[in-house]
């Protein structure tokens, strides 16, 4: 799945964004679970259907890059860094 390369305009991890008090459960679930889709893309419970195909959120992916950067399982919190972890790991990385 496409990732978004900025985080969209109401993205929860955009300072004041109108949607900023679900960043904890949404980054609890982004680490825990799954890659979160944007709200912005694709069907959700914020926008019944937005013409666009689903994305992974930009705000989300940031965050999950952060945490694998800081126990050490990426060098650093990039895009980059992961697309080289999964080729080492040999598994298919998310489309950028």
């Amino acid at each position: 799945m496409k990732i978004n390369k900025t985080k969209c305009p109401t993205c929860p991890w955009r300072e004041n964004s109108p949607y900023a008090c679900l960043r904890e459960e949404l980054t609890l679930s982004a680490l825990g679970q799954a890659s979160r889709i944007c709200h912005c893309t694709g069907s959700n419970a914020i926008n019944a259907d937005t013409g666009k195909p689903e994305a992974i959120c930009r705000g989300a992916r940031d965050e999950q890059l952060q945490f694998f950067a800081a126990t050490g399982f990426l060098p650093e919190a990039t895009d980059e860094a992961w697309i080289a972890k999964c080729k080492k790991l040999k598994i298919k990385p998310d489309n950028n």
